[in-house]
C-alpha cells in the first residue's frame, strides 16, 4: 500500500507544462527575442560598414604602391610596350566582383569602359612591364593578398581612375580643377549617392557610402 502511494506521489511530480505555464514561458521567449534583435542587427551592420571601410583602404593602399612602382595609375586595359596604355583602351572604372548598384543622380557611375581590380592590382593582366633589380619602375605585384570580392551588400566596389590626373598641384595641366577619385562602396542601402564628378576641393562622400580618395 505503502508503495503504490509512493508511486502516485512520483507520477504528481513529473506532471507537464500547464497551459498558463507554457503561455508565461512563450511570453518571456518573445520578450527577449524583441530586446535582443535590435542588437544582433546593429552589430551585424555595424560588422558589414567596418568590413567595407576595411576593403576601401586596402584597394586604395595597392592603387597607391602600384603608381609608386610604375610611376602611373592602373587604368588600362592593355598595356603598349610594357608601359602606359592609349586613350583607346583606358578605362573610366575599377570594378570588384558584384552586383551593379543602384546609383541616385551620379549615373556615371555604371557606365563607361570597366576592368577589374584583379586584372591590374593582382595579376597584371595588361602585361606592364614587370620591374627589376636594374629597373627604376615596373609592376611589382601583387598589389593585393586576393581578389577583392564584393562589398557586404553584394555589390561591387567601385574606382573611377578614369578621372585620375596625376600633375602637380589642384589643377589639371589646362588649369581646370581636377575632379575627386574614389575608391567607393554603395553601403548598406546599395545606391551610390557621392557624385561621380567632384572637384578635389569640395569633394564629400555622400548618403550613407563608404569610401576613401586617392585623388
Amino acid at each position: 500500500m505503502n508503495r503504490g502511494n509512493r508511486g502516485n506521489r512520483g507520477n504528481h511530480g513529473s506532471r507537464g507544462f500547464t497551459l498558463i505555464e507554457l503561455t508565461v514561458v512563450l511570453a518571456v521567449i518573445v520578450t527577449l527575442a524583441l530586446i535582443l534583435t535590435p542588437s544582433i542587427t546593429n552589430f551585424i551592420t555595424d560588422s558589414r560598414v567596418a568590413r567595407a571601410r576595411n576593403d576601401v583602404q586596402t584597394i586604395a593602399a595597392a592603387a597607391v604602391q602600384f603608381y609608386k612602382d610604375n610611376g602611373f595609375f592602373p587604368q588600362w586595359t592593355a598595356a603598349v610596350s610594357g608601359g602606359p596604355g592609349t586613350a583607346a583602351n583606358k578605362v573610366d572604372l575599377l570594378i570588384s566582383p558584384g552586383n551593379v548598384p543602384a546609383v541616385g543622380t551620379a549615373n556615371t557611375w555604371t557606365t563607361g569602359t570597366t576592368d577589374t581590380l584583379a586584372h591590374q592590382l593582382l595579376n597584371n593582366t595588361p602585361v606592364y612591364t614587370v620591374k627589376t633589380a636594374t629597373s627604376q619602375f615596373g609592376w611589382n605585384g601583387p598589389y593585393l593578398t586576393s581578389d577583392i570580392g564584393a562589398d557586404p551588400w553584394n555589390n561591387r566596389y567601385m574606382v573611377n581612375v578614369g578621372l585620375i590626373d596625376t600633375t602637380q598641384g589642384v589643377q589639371t595641366s589646362g588649369g581646370a580643377t581636377k575632379s575627386a577619385v574614389w575608391i567607393v562602396s554603395a553601403g548598406p542601402n546599395g545606391t551610390i549617392d557621392t557624385a561621380y564628378t567632384q572637384a578635389v576641393t569640395i569633394a564629400l562622400i555622400t548618403g550613407d557610402d563608404l569610401g576613401t580618395r586617392i585623388q
